[in-house]
């Protein structure tokens, strides 16, 4: 029987900023627009101890998942798709209907997680406009996308 995983979201805080920023810095993520409005970040935990973090810009109803990262520790274990399932579901219960994501290194795990792999330039204005499609994801970044459900927090 498989059991769920109990992460917990918290959004992040003025005091979390500096280990979000190292973090993405370690895993060589963009981290320059973070701080830029519209956008919503978390920091994961599961039974008091750091997991991870990530979140999203918000556009319309499309949404474009950001910088979302693993402890070391804790990758290879079923915690990115746990991360990514609550980061879904928030931004499900926000009204965002498809998400989209640029990656230069995830595409086999996000296919996993039922992303399809599309054109970059097929990518709506709005998301396409983003600092990450703009210059802060390489061009050769794999865009990718998927629709959420909004019954996706279970």
């Amino acid at each position: 029987m498989e059991t769920e995983m109990m992460i917990q979201a918290t959004e992040i805080a003025a005091g979390q900023w500096q280990r979000f920023r190292d973090a993405l810095k370690s895993a060589d993520l963009p981290a320059d627009d973070i701080d830029l409005p519209g956008r919503t970040f978390f920091e994961f935990s599961r039974d008091g101890e750091t997991v991870g973090w990530g979140g999203f810009e918000a556009h319309g109803t499309d949404g474009l998942l950001r910088s979302m990262v693993v402890e070391p520790a804790y990758r290879s274990k079923g915690v990115g798709a746990e991360v990514l399932r609550v980061i879904e579901a928030i931004a499900a219960e926000q009204g965002i209907a498809r998400f989209h994501l640029l990656t230069t290194t995830a595409s086999g795990f996000f296919e996993q997680q039922d992303y399809a792999v599309n054109q970059r330039d097929s990518a709506p204005p709005l998301i396409s406009q983003t600092e990450q499609f703009r210059g802060l994801c390489p061009g050769s970044a794999c865009y990718m996308c998927k629709a959420l459900s909004a019954n996706a927090r279970k």
